[in-house]
């Protein structure tokens, strides 16, 4: 299905092929139209399209220094990137901006109590101002399927209806404002996107078993942030020694922990404070395996304990990286950086960023590795190593030909057939 909107203006009463970014463009003529009111809702929102939309707007010389301009992202189904939410945020203090009013928030409605609501899901813009030149007020307002993403704005699969309409888009206006940022006392209020509650969001989003990419540039974003809350990196994990697990209860419940999800699990023989980050969910940690050495760099999951066995207690954790203590590896390792590694005792503390870069550098060895036992690349090998071979061999003959004392000619001619053959 192609993209419709549908106008509520005699001249555009049917359906027709349109889009969102052609109907803003349209909106955000600064010949034409001055707004002192902007409001963009959306559930969703994707960087580059829907982040550069909202620049544009923030940017634009239809606005001024008095403009209200509301910006409402949701967090449904942690489908926004942590990272896109706090460009928004940047882009909202920018002093690029022609307004100085400017609201971003996280929708959030009367009796929520966490700061993050996951069932904000409306796609409304509405601009209200008046035209130029004239003085008389306008309203117009988009209402429908898109949202500030690249398929919403350009159009796939959308259907809108635009209104010209000033009550309408007062109405719409004052009953947005009044469920999610009324000032009444009775009323909770939206709280503003910050760099806490993005925060947040990015770890419920990593503990939803997300990229831990989203994390990463939050925390790279907040350094760049002129006003960040939290520099740090991610936590230290730890090294753990793994024993062999023998007992046939325990192996069990292990395998009941893990049905079904892409995960493994480990028994902890002591009690592992999940709250005092003795094992951090949702960070890197090096798992050793005593029985075969075989290594793993880890994100831990769930903890969980049994009352039978309150000593102990599982720990769930997703594979990132395998790998045996080979050559190659032990290369690797012997980079000054991977000493804590080389040498990490049971328990001992391993920086993020450590776990990190090793986890990279074994990934790009394996990558090689993999091409290099790749049949088809092989084959490719083989069939290079054959053709050099044959230019070899045609370069012996012409240099043989050269030697002899024979017509330039006829030199010239041999030498020639054998270049066309190669």
């Amino acid at each position: 299905m192609s993209f419709w909107f549908l106008y509520d203006n005699p001249e555009k009463l049917e359906l027709e092929k349109d889009n969102l970014d052609n109907e803003l463009k349209f909106l955000l003529d600064s010949d034409k139209f001055s707004w002192d009111k902007i409001y963009l809702f959306s559930a969703f929102v994707r960087n580059p399209a829907g982040v550069e939309q909202v620049k544009k707007i923030l940017e634009h010389r239809s606005l001024n220094k008095n403009t209200e301009v509301v910006i409402a992202i949701g967090t449904k189904n942690y489908f926004n990137k942590p990272s896109d939410i706090q460009e928004i945020l940047t882009l909202s203090k920018s002093p690029e901006n022609k307004t100085n009013f400017v609201k971003f928030i996280c929708p959030k409605t009367i009796n929520d109590e966490s700061p993050i609501n996951e069932n904000f899901h409306i796609k409304a813009y509405c601009f209200l101002g008046s035209m130029k030149g004239k003085g008389s007020k306008i309203g117009f307002s988009i209402i429908g399927s898109s949202n500030l993403t690249k398929a919403g704005l350009e159009g796939k699969g959308e259907l809108c209806i635009s209104i010209r309409n000033l009550n309408l888009t007062k109405e719409l206006i004052y009953r947005l404002s009044n469920k999610y940022i009324s000032k009444s006392p009775h009323i909770s209020k939206s709280p503003p996107w910050d760099q806490e509650i993005i925060e947040e969001y990015a770890r419920e989003k990593y503990n939803k078993e997300q990229s831990r990419q989203d994390q990463d540039e939050v925390l790279q974003l907040s350094k760049e942030n002129s006003t960040p809350v939290n520099q740090s990196e991610p936590r230290p994990g730890k090294f753990i020694k793994l024993g062999v697990l023998t007992d046939s209860v325990l192996l069990a419940k292990a395998t009941t922990l893990v049905n079904g999800r892409d995960m493994g699990c480990f028994h902890s023989i002591q009690t592992i404070d999940e709250e005092k980050n003795d094992v951090p969910k949702n960070y890197l940690c090096l798992l050793s395996s005593t029985e075969n050495k075989i290594f793993r760099i880890v994100e831990i999951g769930d903890h969980s304990s049994y009352q039978e066995n309150p000593e102990g207690c599982f720990v769930t954790y997703k594979e990132n990286v395998t790998y045996e203590l080979s050559d190659d590896i032990l290369e690797i390792l012997a980079n000054e950086k991977y000493k804590i590694i080389s040498d990490a005792q049971d328990m001992e503390e391993l920086r993020y960023k450590t776990l990190k870069d090793l986890e990279e550098e074994v990934k790009e060895y394996q990558e090689y590795q993999k091409m290099l036992d790749d049949p088809k690349y092989q084959k490719w090998l083989e069939k290079g190593k054959k053709k050099m071979q044959k230019m070899q061999s045609e370069i012996t003959e012409i240099n043989r030909i050269l030697e002899l004392e024979i017509a330039p000619s006829l030199m010239k001619e041999q030498i020639k057939k054998i270049l066309q053959s190669i």
